[in-house]
């Protein structure tokens, strides 16, 4: 979640603020005393035709649209929105939102195909207004084609318009007897196990626990989750990303010059446990906070990650050592500017190698490090703020990198390709 120069206190619904009174009482009145006393029931559903705090960013498997989802970060409507930009037009696609609760944080695309063979495409979207995560299922006709219909979103109501997703289609949430996933869900991951088994791994900031959840689909439609033993790593959880190359989870922590890790083991009853790893020592400099965002490289061996103390991207190896064990070493610290927050990685360098893209929140540019020659080869100047990132191999245009503009209410476009004729400059802006 970014940290805005002035950043309101995240304040949720009643009944929410009533079951945590006690310790955080002090906390909670003055969150509510700053946003006044308007209920979430009272306020207007987004009507607008783009997004209000874009935060997070995804890329359909067709290339043809991205995914985001504002954040709603001043609270003045009844929640977040979900909706799909056009790749091919750079504009919102406006048949097909969805609402999703405020303070979302995060956006995971998983892509499967169904019993029939079919191509189904669902979207993970954690919100700390709540508790919850909510499963948004992606509807358009010749879904993975480059020329499929515009996509909609079902969450248990029909792809009908905006309102509250149906319980089916939210994970957790406030209400007495929901599913517990930890205080401020902030990072989700999906992991495909032997057997078939699917497993989304849910980070918490507020209190450092991952959920682990067993995934089904449930016989009405949506989703159905039992989960597994949760782990408490670190109170600042800020990231997840799972190793195709090992299977472990490395969790980032902006509390913690740390990288936590753990993998997922038979328990011998047909399920799963989560067992830690040792994770990787980080730098310490002078700062408080420390990891944000994470990324893999292309073929998976390593892993970037957005640090705060010192501003750097840094590079670990997570491949396997010849005893099969991932390496899990720090090897190289690239200084970048000011409060880097999110990764994307394409091989868009000499050779097709890869660059790595860093958002850096509080310098208002993105910085371009080539990680092989361990240097930054370029910043991209921009007019604020830049938080979530997204790389679309775009149909007759090339790649393009897509930048939420958090506190401008828009998604810039820029070009990367090798020899593209404005590679690296702002084509558009997604308003």
């Amino acid at each position: 979640m970014p940290t805005p120069k002035q950043q309101p206190p995240p304040r949720r619904s009643p009944h929410l603020v009533a079951r945590r009174m006690g310790a955080t009482t002090a906390w909670w009145l003055a969150g509510l005393a700053f946003a006044g006393c308007t209920s979430e029931f009272d306020l207007p559903t987004y009507d607008g035709k783009g997004l209000r705090y874009p935060l997070a960013l995804a890329v359909d498997p067709s290339q043809r649209y991205v995914y985001a989802v504002g954040a709603n970060f001043d609270r003045a409507h009844h929640g977040g929105v979900v909706s799909a930009i056009d790749t091919k037009t750079d504009t919102y696609v406006q048949a097909g939102r969805a609402e999703v609760p405020s303070f979302a944080a995060g956006l995971l695309l998983d892509v499967d195909q169904d019993e029939k063979g079919a191509l189904r495409r669902r979207l993970y979207v954690p919100a700390r207004d709540d508790d919850s995560v909510t499963v948004l299922d992606v509807l358009s006709e010749g879904a993975g084609t480059p020329s499929e219909g515009p996509p909609s979103f079902d969450c248990g109501r029909g792809a009908a318009g905006m309102g509250t997703c149906a319980k089916s289609h939210r994970l957790g949430g406030d209400e007495e007897g929901d599913l517990n996933l930890g205080e401020d869900p902030v990072a989700v991951g999906l992991q495909r196990l032997p057997g078939g088994d699917v497993v989304l791994h849910v980070a918490a900031v507020s209190d450092g626990r991952v959920t682990p959840l067993a995934l089904s689909d449930a016989p009405a439609g949506g989703v159905k989750a039992t989960p597994l033993t949760s782990l408490t790593l670190g109170f600042g959880l800020s990231s997840l990303v799972i190793a195709d190359l090992s299977g472990r989870v490395y969790v980032g922590d902006s509390r913690a010059n740390r990288m936590h890790a753990y993998g997922l083991d038979p328990d011998g009853k047909g399920s799963w446990r989560p067992t830690s790893a040792a994770g990787v020592g980080l730098p310490r400099a002078t700062g408080s906070e420390f990891g944000r965002g994470a990324a893999l490289s292309s073929d998976g061996g390593r892993l970037y990650v957005a640090y705060r103390s010192p501003n750097a991207l840094l590079v670990i190896d997570v491949a396997p050592s010849a005893t099969g064990e991932p390496r899990d070493a720090l090897v190289d610290v690239i200084g970048l500017g000011g409060r880097p927050a999110q990764v994307a990685v394409a091989p868009v360098g000499p050779g097709g190698r890869d660059f790595v893209y860093v958002a850096c929140f509080g310098s208002d540019d993105i910085w371009v490090v080539d990680p092989e020659q361990r240097r930054v080869v370029e910043v991209i100047r921009l007019e604020h703020s830049p938080y979530g990132l997204a790389i679309a191999d775009v149909p007759g245009r090339g790649r393009m990198l897509y930048a939420a503009i958090f506190s401008r209410h828009r998604v810039a476009v820029i070009p990367i390709d090798e020899g593209a004729a404005e590679r690296h400059q702002v084509v558009a802006r997604i308003e």
